[in-house]
């Protein structure tokens, strides 16, 4: 049995497959997919990991706990602006050109999405 390459972060993994999913969609699913997902890793996976910060004050482990989920939070948070540029980007493509988007430009797209989402986080 081969090994298990993996290609990039899972946050990476998460856009890409948004991106696939996103390209099959109608274009008010694109838009409304982007617009879930938006949500749940912007603001749903952040103020949870923020409640597990909170719960775990008294402990020890605070300050470790603290910077570890720190991390994650900006993580979601970044995975959550390519989401939605994702969907708001075939929202568009797929109301103007009913074709499905080839893997190249799905490629192009989840560079793209990846490369602005790192700039405006």
């Amino acid at each position: 049995m081969g090994k298990g390459y993996r290609n990039g972060s899972s946050g990476a993994q998460i856009v890409k497959d948004s991106v696939y999913i996103s390209a099959r969609l109608p274009w008010w699913g694109a838009i409304g997919f982007g617009a879930v997902l938006f949500v749940l890793f912007y603001f749903g996976i952040p103020a949870y990991l923020e409640s597990k910060i909170a719960d775990a004050n008294g402990s020890l482990l605070t300050q470790a706990f603290e910077s570890l989920f720190i991390r994650r939070i900006h993580l979601f948070e970044w995975v959550g602006i390519a989401c939605a540029l994702t969907g708001a980007f075939f929202g568009i493509r797929n109301y103007l050109v009913h074709g499905s988007a080839s893997n190249i430009e799905q490629g192009i797209v989840s560079f793209i999405s990846k490369l602005i989402s790192r700039g405006i986080d």
